[in-house]
This record gives C-alpha cells, sequence and structure tokens, in this order.
C-alpha cells in the first residue's frame, strides 16, 4: 500500500534533484541537495563537492553521497557533479585536464551562485583527491571560495609519477597525441600530461586566505600523506581556523 504521508515526511528532511549546467559547449550532469525545511525567502551555504580522478558524483561506496546528505541535514546546500568526460557529464575521459577540471569547478561555483536559496557569501568547496587538486588550485584564485575541505588531496608534482615508468615508444606516443592507457581501460591524451603540474597545489596553497581543513589517512598508499602535511605546514598559520586531521589507520577515503 502507498504511505504518502511517509513519503511527504521523508521529501520535507531533504530534496535532491538532478540538474545540469555547462561548460565548453558541454553538458555537466550532477545532483542537488537542498533542504526540505528550507523556506522560500531563507538562504543556506552552500558546497559544491569535486570526484577523483577516474571518479565520479557518487564515488566509491557512495562516499559523496552520503557526505552530501549529512550536510544537507547540517543546513547545506551540496551540489556533487561529474567533471566533463566522467560519470554522466559529456565529454570523453581522455581529454581530460587537471586545468579543464578546474574551469569545471568554476562552472560549478558560477551555477550555485544563481540559485534562489544559496547565500552567495557562504559557498565552499570539498576535494578528494585529485578532486582535492582541482579544489587547492581554485581556492587559491577564486574569492567566491569562503571554505575549502580537502581529502587525500593530492597536492604534490604528478606528471613524473604518470610517465617514468613509460618506455620511449609509449613517451613518443604521447607526444603524437594519441591516447595512452594510464589505469584499467582509462586513456589520456598529450595535454593531460603537459599541464597537469601547471600549477603545482604545493607552489600556490600560501594564496588561499579561506579557512582549510585538510583530512588524510596515515596509511594512504594512493596519495602520500607527506604531501598534505608539507601543504599544511605551508598554510597552517595563513588562517587561524586551518586545520590537519589525521585518520589513523586510514587508507585513503576512496
Amino acid at each position: 500500500m502507498y504511505n504518502s504521508s511517509f513519503c511527504e515526511w521523508k521529501e520535507s528532511i531533504a530534496m535532491e534533484k538532478p540538474v545540469t549546467f555547462q561548460n565548453c559547449g558541454q553538458q555537466l550532469v550532477g545532483m542537488l541537495h537542498t533542504p526540505g525545511t528550507l523556506r522560500r525567502e531563507e538562504r543556506a551555504p552552500a558546497i559544491t563537492m569535486f570526484h577523483g580522478f577516474t571518479g565520479n558524483k557518487s564515488e566509491a561506496h557512495r562516499l559523496f553521497v552520503q557526505i552530501a546528505r549529512n550536510l544537507c541535514k547540517s543546513g547545506f546546500i551540496v551540489l556533487r557533479f561529474d567533471f566533463r568526460g566522467s560519470g554522466d557529464s559529456g565529454g570523453e575521459f581522455e581529454d581530460m585536464t587537471v586545468l579543464g577540471e578546474v574551469s569545471d569547478a568554476e562552472r560549478s561555483i558560477d551555477f550555485l551562485q544563481d540559485q534562489p536559496n544559496v547565500d552567495k557569501s557562504k559557498i565552499g568547496v570539498i576535494g578528494l583527491s585529485m578532486g582535492g587538486r582541482v579544489a587547492a588550485i581554485l581556492a587559491s584564485k577564486d574569492r567566491r571560495i569562503r571554505f575549502a575541505v580537502l581529502l587525500s588531496p593530492a597536492l604534490g608534482p604528478l606528471r613524473d609519477r604518470f610517465v617514468t615508468h613509460m618506455d620511449n615508444e609509449t613517451l613518443n606516443r604521447i607526444k603524437s597525441n594519441v591516447p595512452i592507457k594510464v589505469s584499467n581501460g582509462w586513456y589520456l591524451r598529450e595535454a593531460f600530461f603537459t599541464t597537469i603540474d601547471d600549477p603545482v597545489p604545493l607552489n600556490i596553497v600560501n594564496r588561499i586566505g579561506a579557512p582549510v581543513l585538510i583530512i588524510h589517512g596515515d596509511h594512504d598508499t594512493v596519495v602520500p600523506i607527506e604531501t598534505s602535511k608539507e601543504g599544511y605546514e605551508i598554510i597552517r598559520n595563513l588562517n587561524e581556523r586551518n586545520e590537519f586531521y589525521v585518520v589513523e589507520d586510514g587508507d585513503g577515503l576512496r
């Protein structure tokens, strides 16, 4: 039997709806979480979430879904979306670059600012792994970002990690702009490799004026915790609210 009162009660807690916006002529697909108790004239702080390398707006074990729903319960409007070439968004993964994702991230801030219930003075970002790299780069230059949470962020140089194991034939194929396999069926073109360290976040995090929370597992084998420690040492005195939280026995938030 259909229980309408139960469904109405659940909807009053939070509203989740698919949304789309555009960047460079391609569609980005996301999910917008809005507190169900928010009145039409009320304004709430907002957060946009940046997924990791080969990830998507749900992330492994539905991590981003759970984070978004819990933040929504605490009164935040939350946008989680797929970068171009990932998930349901337009484009191809092989054309992905970090700077392209930074551009997508900027458009997500634009999208949130256009939402009627969003307090434009209280917009923050959450980035996981490569998404943490994107968040750090964007927060260093976009003053609309009022706080940043970096989850196991890839803050250090990355190009050598991708190319040091490649033979000369593969390196020549990269220079010819041929898609190169990087991981389990994922391919990337030359632009990814030539721009991935332009910039290296560790070199620019000192430009972030907003509060930053870095969270990293001490057993993370994908993104070493040392880069987060180095990043925090750079920013720790830039804002009294900056924090670094170590997840003991954590092997990465993925």
